[in-house]
Formats: structure tokens, sequence, C-alpha cells
């Protein structure tokens, strides 16, 4: 078992807990204007994740809030650059009004979708951040088409594993649209989370034993409960001598790290 990992959530989407996530995970994925949030909420949650020194992150999506960035569009990959380009720069540019620092990005919804399972979309990801962004860090699935293209493209790397929703045995997210692809029970999330910290590997949807590899721990900040579940992940991995600290400060000692939990107030 590891000794500390990262814990991130998307955050800036209209769902009224952004405060009280960002004191419990380490990164935290930044609407930033396509499927969800404002000039308004972005200058929120940077302001505080910079003051418990959360690691920023943009989450940059198809330009589609009516179904929260999540349906596919068909957009060249001009045009899928240009979407990248400007949300991570809105960012980036309220990062450096309140003196912080953009340290990656992760795609959202059907664009991360797509950009970790289709090389041709991964190579547009990859090749914009690299090109506009080459200081920033992927946040992506391991052994996925987006890791591979930031990796050839000379970026940082990192690995994301989700633990609310199921894999299929290929190492990809099953689509929300079947049954079983979002996990609610709360023993389940964190067997197979303490499993995967333990071996790198998990139990896909139709039952086959699948490699992974991960460094960071995802919630979903929109899905129900996502606050107490983030609660109950944290609690569990401090439980298990896991420390809860930044991807990109993990080494770094002295820096100030979000709360343990016996410091922490309760969610409401």
């Amino acid at each position: 078992m590891r000794q500390s990992i990262d814990l991130n959530c998307d955050l800036g989407e209209g769902m009224g807990s952004d405060k009280a996530l960002l004191e419990l995970v380490s990164s935290a994925n930044i609407a930033c204007g396509g499927h969800a949030g404002d000039q308004q909420t972005m200058s929120a949650c940077v302001r505080e994740a910079s003051n418990l020194a959360v690691a920023i992150g943009a989450h940059p999506g198809y330009c589609d809030p009516e179904n929260f960035g999540r349906r596919r569009q068909d957009l060249s990959a001009e045009e899928t650059a240009q979407v990248i380009i400007h949300q991570v720069s809105q960012l980036r540019l309220i990062c450096q009004q309140h003196k912080a620092t953009l340290s990656h990005v992760r795609a959202h919804g059907a664009l991360g979708n797509l950009s970790d399972s289709n090389d041709v979309a991964a190579r547009t990801l990859a090749t914009t951040i690299a090109e506009q962004f080459p200081e920033l860090a992927i946040m992506t699935l391991g052994h996925s088409a987006a890791e591979r293209a930031a990796k050839a493209c000379g970026l940082k790397v990192v690995r994301q594993f989700f633990a609310d929703r199921a894999y299929d045995d290929e190492g990809q997210l099953v689509p929300r649209s079947v049954a079983g692809s979002v996990i609610h029970n709360r023993s389940d999330i964190m067997k197979r989370l303490l499993g995967a910290l333990d071996s790198d590997k998990l139990v896909s949807l139709t039952g086959k034993t699948i490699a992974i590899g991960f460094d960071s721990i995802c919630v979903h900040g929109d899905t129900p409960g996502a606050l107490a579940l983030a609660e109950a992940i944290r609690t569990q991995l401090e439980q298990n001598g896991i420390a809860i600290r930044p991807y990109n400060r993990a080494q770094q000692p002295g820096v100030i790290q979000p709360p343990s939990t016996s410091q922490r107030s309760k969610p409401q």
C-alpha cells in the first residue's frame, strides 16, 4: 500500500459545495466556462484553492451547458483546439490575477472520454497543451490514448482513478447510459479503492480483472453525495496510513497541506 495519494474533484459546476470540497481534496479541476462555470465561479475556486494549497487544474469541456458537456460534438481538430485554448487561457488569467499557479488540465465529460479513448482526439488535446501551455500536466486515465499522446509530446501526466465509476475490460469508463456505470454503494467504493491502491488492479463491470495505474483519485463534484463521499474517502485513506497530498507537491518538504480529518469541520 502506498504512503500518499492525490485526491481531486471537479469544481465550479454550480453544485454549491465547492468550498467544503476544497477542504477535503488536494487538487481541483475547475470548470472554465464551457459545460459550466463563469468568471465569478472560477475566481472563487481559484482563490479558495490557493489559500488551501490545493493544486489547480483547468477543466475544459464542450460548450454545451444544456447537456453538461456530456454529449459528443462533431468538431474539427482546429475547432477542438480553440475550445481548449480559450477555456484554459481564461482560467490561467484568473490564476495570474490571484497570484496562483495553474498546474494541470483535465478535459471534461465527452471531450475527456473521447481524448482518453481516441488517438486522434488525444493528439489534438496533447499537441494543443504542448504548444500553448507546455508547463501544464495532463490529467487522464492511465493506459489511455491521452496518456500516450501526452508522453509523446513531452508533457507530464497525472493518471487518475475514478472512485465512483465502473470500468470496461479495456480500462475505459463505462458510459453513463449503461446500468451500473456509476457506483453508489459506499462499501463497494471503499473496497475497490483500497484494493486498487494495493494492487493497481480492479474488476471491470463484466468481472474481468484489469491492470490500472494512477496518481490521483477523482470524486465527481456533481455526483449526488459527492461531499460525503469525499469525506469518507479521505477518512478511510488516512485511517489506512495514506496521506492526501497534491500530486505536484508530494516530494516537497514544508508545504502546507489541506487539514487532516481531525482538524476539518464536518460537511453540512
